[in-house]
């Protein structure tokens, strides 16, 4: 953390857009003026904590509001958690390609390919 000591009236600017100055100190308590740009938002603390808290509890009733009764959305953190392996040979193997002219045919794998 960057830590300045400023004056009233004195300012410190962040990037090439922001700046920050102090209005006034008082007796446990600093008041600042902020000049941004439109696009940058800027908030207390403890608002910005509590946006956040929303925003997650949002998407997470998005999510279950998706499931029909009963059901659970499910989550998928690795390929081992669905129980397939994607390098087991396929059911039935793929067919090689018939030489046409006397071509030599490419050589294909017996294994199904992964999706691109």
């Amino acid at each position: 953390m960057l830590v300045l000591t400023r004056r009233s009236g004195e300012a410190i600017v962040i990037g090439n857009g922001i700046k920050i100055t102090v209005v006034s100190v008082g007796p446990g308590r600093v008041k600042l003026g902020i000049e941004a740009p439109p696009n940058v938002r800027i908030d207390r603390e403890e608002i910005h904590a509590r946006i956040m808290q929303e925003q997650a509890t949002d998407v997470l009733s998005a999510v279950t509001a998706g499931c029909a009764a009963g059901d659970h959305p499910t989550i998928i953190t690795s390929a081992s958690d669905t129980g397939v392996d994607l390098r087991a040979p396929a059911a039935e193997p793929i067919p090689t390609a018939v030489p046409v002219d006397g071509a030599v045919p490419m050589a294909r794998p017996a294994y199904a390919r992964k999706p691109r």
